[in-house]
């Protein structure tokens, strides 16, 4: 689990009571509120989650292909530390990089929306990046 999402998890756990109710930031100890973005708390942890998925995907890709994170960083450019970052959740990566990372180690990426609701899925396969010659 990235820092971030433990912040945000032991911030809800701080914030919630025996009794199932949440305590009013104004009755909390002094410096127990962490900055929040702009988007709001449930919108910093719904981020925190997202990267964490897509770092177990990504680092469980590249052990599925048996390839060490530093034969991956050359394949794709980076430096060892920005794969570190891509694999531990401390980055959201956006969906290029995602599908250059996965296009490194063979895999397509697939974006698939699921409402919420039962019913209709949504599948749109992205396309391969264009490889330097």
């Amino acid at each position: 689990m990235n820092e971030s999402l433990k912040a945000k998890m032991a911030l809800a756990a701080e914030l919630l009571n025996a009794d199932g109710s949440v305590t009013p930031t104004a009755d909390l100890p002094a410096g127990l509120l962490v900055p929040e973005s702009a988007s709001g708390f449930a919108a910093d942890v719904q981020e925190a989650l997202t990267a964490e998925t897509v770092a177990h995907a990504l680092k469980l890709a590249r052990q599925q292909t048996h390839l060490s994170a530093a034969e991956l960083a050359r394949r794709r450019g980076v430096s060892r530390g920005r794969l570190s970052q891509l694999e531990n959740g401390s980055v959201n990566p956006t969906v290029g990089t995602l599908a250059e990372h996965a296009g490194a180690l063979g895999y397509d990426v697939t974006v698939t929306l699921t409402p919420r609701r039962a019913g209709k899925t949504i599948q749109v396969d992205l396309p391969q990046p264009v490889q330097s010659q």
